[in-house]
């Protein structure tokens, strides 16, 4: 479900809550490739394969006029990421870099095109440590990116993407692409509260990208804006399980996302169960209003994760979803 401002343990908490550092133990991640897409991958891959590939270029920019038609409206959704780290108790250091490509398809006769393509890569330099507090059960806790930044946003139409000769494909997009770079910082909090100590209680609150990761030229590109998200969480002690955490976020509380000010968007709720000494993990969860599950197997060196979760694309929880599938390998300690 997304829910990580008040979970800590893993260096992931660089990009949720910098105060979770302080609460884990060794990690060293060498190669951890992530791949996502979304389910109109499948279900408009094959046709847009079939349609590129017919010789004739009339037909072929029939059969993409028609693929269009039958799918108006629907995103295509790809993302492959990696982020190898080192981290010890409070303090972590990594490499992110990620590449994104999102398509909406349009009517194949607007004057604008027939697929709105934004996409690039982004990646940089991040690291973050942790303090606690003696006796309080408080944790504090910063961040630093750098991040380099690829962009392109572009309409096009069937002709451009039927048309093959010369790259002239790769050329028009090749004009368009923006890059910048820019850094940002990140503030946390993480405390035990004192009561109910066998649930483990926690809340946290979090700043992230201060000053704003902003790669905007004239007006367009990617922008990542300073938000603000809170989270509680529980680590009950269950028979049969290990290291069960159930937690909850509210993120970017501020709306710095301002198209919209939906509190389904915003809202994430998740659980994990652990078995076999957490080498087996199930989760499940809420993103957005929707479910989402996810498991992982650790074999020591090899660690294997899969999800699915649906993100809103609308102005709100339950106009407008997106389902995603994403596996990723870590091959670490």
């Amino acid at each position: 479900g997304g829910t990580f401002t008040a979970v800590g343990k893993d260096a992931e908490a660089l990009f949720y809550n910098p105060a979770g550092l302080y609460d884990m133990g060794f990690q060293l991640s060498v190669i951890n490739p992530l791949i996502e897409i979304n389910d109109n991958v499948l279900e408009l891959g094959e046709d847009a394969m079939k349609a590129v590939e017919k010789e004739d270029e009339t037909e072929s920019l029939d059969a993409m006029t028609d693929l269009v038609g039958k799918h108006m409206g629907k995103v295509i959704h790809g993302r492959f990421a990696f982020f190898p780290h080192f981290a010890v108790k409070n303090f972590a250091l990594g490499a992110v870099g990620q590449g994104t490509i999102d398509t909406r398809l349009h009517n194949p006769l607007s004057s604008q095109g027939a697929f709105e393509v934004q996409g690039g890569v982004i990646y940089g330099p991040t690291t973050g440590f942790s303090i606690g507090i003696p006796g309080t059960g408080l944790r504090l806790g910063a961040g630093f990116k750098y991040m380099f930044n690829r962009w392109v946003v572009e309409n096009l139409t069937v002709s451009d993407v039927t048309n093959t000769e010369d790259n002239k494909l790769q050329d028009k997009l090749e004009d368009q692409f923006s890059e910048k770079t820019d850094f940002s910082l990140d503030a946390g909090v993480l405390y035990d509260l004192p009561y109910a100590e066998s649930l483990k209680p926690k809340i946290g609150f979090s700043i992230l990208d201060i000053t704003d990761l902003d790669f905007q030229k004239d007006g367009t590109g990617l922008r990542i804006p300073m938000r603000a998200n809170i989270g509680a969480s529980i680590n009950p002690s269950l028979v049969g399980f290990m290291d069960t955490i159930i937690a909850v976020d509210y993120q970017d509380i501020t709306y710095a996302y301002d198209q919209d000010s939906s509190f389904g968007k915003r809202l994430h709720v998740g659980g994990e169960l652990g078995f076999l000494s957490r080498h087996i993990l199930l989760r499940a969860g809420l993103n957005q209003g929707y479910p989402a599950l996810g498991a992982e197997l650790d074999l020591w060196l090899l660690r294997v994760a899969y999800a699915q979760y649906s993100e809103e694309m609308g102005a709100y929880a339950g106009q407008d979803k997106d389902t995603r599938q994403l596996v990723q390998i870590n091959i670490g300690w």
